[in-house]
């Protein structure tokens, strides 16, 4: 045990000498202050300028990128600093409500709101986050689209709207390549299940990064320009994948993320439908109870769904 513990102090102070040794180096003049052609000594001031211009460089994107957020900015309704934030205060100057009454408290109340410095977009993405729950509900009774429950599809389908269908569907893609490599490499070492878990989140990181560094080299600009929130809720998805697979058969894994796709992509035009932005800001009690109704409705279908007709089509017809 002491001979450990003189082991480490000594490593400890070795550590420390080298250290002091760079630090000293730093600070002490070297060749690279002076001219080895002419001799003379260099600007520090000169070389920190030059560094300042570097530095200032690689923060300032070019000016394609920079178009490109402020186009994808004026375009996202979960932007709060874009266009459709302004585009939405537009139709409330646009259409003043009447005099305070029982049908329009909740008008009042949300243009008060908007006045005092609450963004627009997000009062109409919380007003029409039931209405997309309420779709996939009524998709999984009528329809039979089950995906990953109500919360996954609609979560997605509010970070397709933020990174835009191609940048969602390339980012899930990989998410997707690098999950199954990294639990096929992983999963021969028999880890416990957060170790296991964790060590996959490694590799989907390292997948997102490697795609990441190449988007600028093939000029994929929607790619330079997403949050990182979209990306956690794609990584979600990918581990709803992962676990799927571990219970069911890959068929119905992949059946189900294809499934929970579609209504997300589904959704996130819903999303972005302006009459319905419009319907939620100007008429939002209507929309609420209508989407309460619509709920109350779907809960009493005791009907086949489309997908067991279509499934038990032959049965039926004899």
């Amino acid at each position: 045990m002491l001979k450990k513990i003189t082991l480490l102090l000594s490593l400890l102070f070795i550590f420390h000498f080298a250290f002091s040794i760079d630090k000293v180096s730093a600070q002490a003049p070297t060749l690279l202050d002076v001219n080895i052609e002419t001799g003379e000594k260099l600007d520090p001031l000169a070389s920190e300028s030059a560094e300042a211009t570097a530095s200032t460089s690689l923060a300032s994107p070019s000016a394609e990128v920079q178009e490109k957020v402020k186009e994808k900015q004026d375009k996202d309704i979960t932007e709060t600093g874009g266009g459709q934030k302004s585009k939405l205060a537009k139709y409330l100057d646009d259409n003043p409500p009447g005099p305070l009454s029982w049908n329009n408290f909740l008008q009042h109340a949300i243009r008060s709101a908007i006045s005092q410095g609450i963004p627009a977009n997000v009062l109409v993405l919380i007003l029409l986050f039931p209405l997309i729950a309420s779709f996939i509900a009524s998709s999984r009774h009528i329809i039979g689209l089950r995906g990953f429950g109500i919360y996954i599809p609609a979560v997605l389908s509010v970070a397709l709207v933020s990174t835009g269908v191609i940048a969602g569907l390339l980012i899930f893609a990989a998410i997707t390549f690098t999950a199954l490599l990294a639990k096929k490499i992983f999963s021969r070492f028999r880890l416990p299940y957060l170790p296991r878990t964790a060590l996959i989140l490694w590799g989907v990181s390292i997948g997102i990064l490697v795609l990441f560094l190449i988007a600028p080299l093939v000029n994929v600009t929607e790619l330079m320009i997403v949050n990182i929130f979209p990306i956690l809720i794609l990584i979600l998805l990918g581990q709803n994948f992962l676990d799927a697979q571990a219970s069911t058969k890959q068929s119905d894994a992949l059946a189900l993320t294809i499934e929970t796709l579609v209504l997300a992509f589904i959704s996130s035009i819903l999303l972005q439908w302006d009459f319905l932005q419009r319907l939620a800001l100007l008429e939002p009690e209507l929309l609420l109870i209508a989407v309460a109704a619509v709920n109350f409705i779907v809960g009493h279908f005791t009907g086949l769904r489309i997908t067991e007709l279509l499934r038990f089509k032959p049965i039926i017809e004899e």
